[in-house]
């Protein structure tokens, strides 16, 4: 017979599944010789091989160990006795080169080992992998072996923890029998970090003998095979490192960073830095002993949770903050440029977080290191802008508290804890917190401290944001004077001034002044800057934009359309910016007439966008709601109705209901919900959501007008014309105030006059305004008729993503 190899990690019972078999063979009677060796060895073999030979006679007390086992193995050849000969725990095959049992009908050969099933391909051997338990299995094995059922309170989440590990299981049952715990209580005694995982073991004596390793002693039999293997002294290390990140995929090029290879180095005694192809041979010779898991084609590594516990617990502080710190630095270093590749950073934000988990307070200090900065701008980037306020919240807590309120780390925490929360909706609440860390830094640094300058920057892009444009290009206006003299008029913080200048003076109703600006930034940023740098396309997309504002709309597609191939080329099809630009378009292919068209581009971009932001994405939330609109426009508004419907759900729960996507998307669901149904229900809901919008945005914020235009128009619809026209007369004065005579805004309301007032001329004058007894504001003209207004402003991701504050 050949020989069966069982394979697989240490602790996951293969030594107890070749017992049972031999117990079986010799129970049943179907066995009369078994030779069990602890083939650690190969003196530890060719020893047991000659006790062997000297208890069957074939061999005397004076005759050399090799020539005994020489015989056994002779006499095995050619026995019809039914033998098994258990070679246990041969973790280095070479041992065993010369003293493999031979092929016979009688015998069997069954073999242990940490080794990989690669190593022992063969047309003599079957390798049969011996893995974890299944969770179910897991679960059954807890119940059987608790006997008191009060015992069993969170079994499941038990196996779970210990990684459905047979002999961490085993162990786990004795010490909670031993200590009379439940398994929620061990889980909690094992999840809290200040005990030792040999704290957290049972008495040998209280173990069945088959389960009597320690488990700190299952793995580092195997650690000390491989540390002496080529590089010697480098798998230590590497574990170390892998012990402090997520057990379920690691980077396996974090290890060949120049950071993890000084690190390595230093820790192994090297003399020179190591070379990344030796430290790939040692986790090679990692995954072939099961201490680590390496995925060949996806570059990554897995590591058993209690693997890396036991690893942990073998270090002093110095060392694992030494290891941490080189760890975190490889991390950032392994870190993408860009958000683009969401499955690679969401990735790394998992193992920043398991290293924040297991360091403490050892990963911010003496300062709080960049990589956890990194985590959350990278949550932010992927549109968790939720999450990444949670984690700003948390790390500015955690730097106030260590570092103190003045510390670098604490303001720019802050400045992080600001951006996202106005990324997350409350643009006035960014803009009050800006201001806020503005007064601090001008305290502590000085006006032209180029942290004090971001965050003039940031402030006033916000302000900007927050419904207060005009006043958002005064205060660029006085940060360009200043960078200027600072930083030079070429530097490339001037340069984005510049083009946040230029925006928000469009955003104030100089769509053609915007349009100029951006055309003499476009000229100096491709001469300083280069015409593929990304913030030259941002500045040919403003441009464009701004054409179509001011009305060249077929100068804007025409532009649109030009830059598209250029972002697809320097930044990817894939690219956040890339697809705005598509969004786009499709939004211009609705202005000018084809809705279906534009609706099916809209469908094409949410593909795209699901597929790489994800369904949750700010952008992929907007891209849904013009797609409904479009739909909408094209004939169907009861389907545009329910498509909103379903994505106002998906915003509430995303964005929060006070967040201005989820305003925008109310007021274009009590719109088509007036031209489909009841308007009298549409007007209540549309003035609710006007003091929503008064509450959370402000009465002078560009979206809580629009909504008083939507409600004046669904008044006048709704027999009201009079109303109608005192409310847009309001409305219109109002608009001349806050965005100037040139706003889209502005100029749709003068439209929308001239149509109430040709209706009202045929009601008598002594009607009363219904609008202006229910919300003291105003009214709008029959949009179904029109574009909605609401196409060009916070429905369209474009306004977000890229008039974003730097710095």
């Amino acid at each position: 017979m050949g020989a069966q190899i069982l394979t697989g990690m240490g602790g996951v019972g293969k030594t107890q599944l070749a017992a049972r078999f031999a117990r079986q063979l010799l129970e049943r009677r179907q066995l009369d010789l078994l030779v069990w060796v602890t083939a650690s060895s190969r003196d530890a073999i060719v020893a047991r091989y000659a006790e062997a030979a000297t208890v069957l006679g074939l061999a005397g007390a004076s005759v050399a160990a090799s020539d005994a086992a020489t015989r056994l193995l002779a006499w095995l050849a050619h026995t019809e006795r039914r033998w098994l000969v258990v070679l246990d725990n041969l973790d280095s095959p070479a041992d065993a080169a010369k003293w493999w049992p031979p092929m016979s009908a009688a015998g069997r050969t069954l073999v242990t080992s940490r080794v990989r099933a690669v190593t022992w391909e063969s047309d003599t051997r079957t390798v049969i992998p011996v893995g974890l338990f299944s969770p179910d299995e897991a679960a059954a094995y807890l119940h059987s072996a608790i006997t008191d059922p009060t015992h069993r309170d969170g079994a499941v989440e038990l196996a779970a923890a210990l990684g459905y590990l047979p002999i961490a299981l085993a162990q786990a049952t004795a010490y909670i029998r031993e200590r009379y715990i439940s398994c929620a209580e061990y889980r909690h005694e094992l999840a809290d970090q200040r005990n030792r995982l040999n704290s957290l073991l049972p008495d040998p004596t209280v173990l069945p003998d088959e389960h009597g390793t320690r488990l700190d002693a299952t793995w580092s039999v195997s650690l000390h095979a491989v540390d002496r293997m080529e590089p010697a002294g480098l798998a230590t290390p590497i574990l170390n490192m892998a012990g402090l990140l997520d057990p379920n995929a690691i980077p396996a090029g974090l290890f060949s960073a120049s950071a993890a290879l000084t690190h390595l180095s230093r820790a192994a005694g090297f003399a020179q830095v190591v070379t990344p192809n030796k430290v790939r041979q040692a986790l090679h010779h990692l995954h072939r002993y099961h201490l680590i898991t390496l995925d060949m084609d996806a570059d990554l590594l897995q590591m058993h949770a209690l693997v890396q516990r036991a690893i942990r617990d073998l270090s002093d502080p110095d060392s694992t903050g030494r290891t941490g710190r080189a760890t975190a630095d490889a991390l950032l270093q392994t870190w993408p440029r860009t958000e683009r590749e969401t499955a690679t950073t969401a990735l790394l934000r998992a193992n920043a977080m398991a290293l924040r988990q297991h360091l403490g307070s050892l990963l911010h200090t003496p300062r709080i290191h960049p990589v956890l900065s990194r985590a959350g701008v990278s949550l932010g980037g992927t549109g968790q802008v939720a999450a990444a306020v949670d984690h700003f919240r948390s790390l500015h807590q955690m730097a106030e508290r260590h570092l103190g309120p003045n510390h670098p780390d604490t303001l720019a925490a802050r400045h992080e804890l600001a951006r996202w929360r106005g990324r997350a909706g409350d643009p006035v609440g960014a803009a009050k917190d800006y201001a806020e860390l503005l007064a601090d830094r001008l305290r502590l640094l000085g006006d032209d401290h180029p942290q004090t300058l971001a965050t003039r920057n940031s402030l006033a892009a916000w302000r900007g944001a927050a419904g207060d444009p005009t006043g958002a290009a005064a205060a660029f206006a006085a940060l360009l004077t200043d960078q200027a003299r600072i930083l030079g008029l070429e530097h490339r913080q001037t340069l984005t001034t510049r083009n946040n200048l230029a925006y928000q003076r469009g955003e104030a109703g100089d769509a053609a002044g915007a349009a100029h600006a951006f055309t003499e930034l476009l000229t100096d940023q491709a001469r300083i800057l280069g015409p593929d740098d990304p913030e030259t396309l941002v500045t040919r997309s403003n441009l464009a934009r701004f054409h179509q504002i001011k009305g060249n709309i077929s100068g804007a597609l025409d532009q649109f359309t030009a830059l598209l191939p250029d972002m697809r080329r320097i930044l990817g099809p894939d690219h956040p910016d890339t697809m705005v630009v598509r969004h786009r378009i499709a939004d211009i292919s609705g202005i000018t007439g084809d809705p279906t068209g534009a609706a099916a581009t809209y469908a094409e971009l949410l593909t795209d966008r699901i597929r790489i932001l994800g369904p949750d994405h700010p952008h992929t939330l907007s891209n849904r709601h013009n797609l409904a609109r479009c739909r909408g426009i094209a004939g169907d508004p009861v389907g545009a109705a329910a498509a909103l419907t379903e994505l106002l759900g998906d915003q509430n729960r995303v964005l929060g209901p006070d967040h201005p996507d989820t305003l925008t998307t109310r007021r274009e669901l009590a719109c088509w919900n007036a031209r489909t149904g009841d308007a009298t229900e549409a007007l209540r809901d549309l003035e609710t959501l006007l003091r929503d919008m008064l509450r959370v945005l402000g009465p002078d914020h560009p979206e809580t007008l629009a909504t008083r235009q939507e409600l004046i128009d669904v008044g006048g619809t709704g027999g009201d014309p009079v109303g109608a026209v005192t409310a847009l007369t309001q409305l219109l004065t109002d608009q001349m105030r806050i965005l100037g005579p040139n706003h889209t805004q502005t100029h749709t309301t003068r439209h929308r006059l001239t149509y109430w007032r040709t209706q009202a001329a045929t009601v008598p004058q002594t009607q009363q305004s219904a609008v202006g007894r229910r919300t003291g504001c105003s009214a709008s003209t029959k949009a179904v008729k029109r574009w909605p207004a609401s196409v060009t402003s916070m429905g369209c991701p474009a306004r977000w993503a890229r008039n974003r504050p730097r710095g």
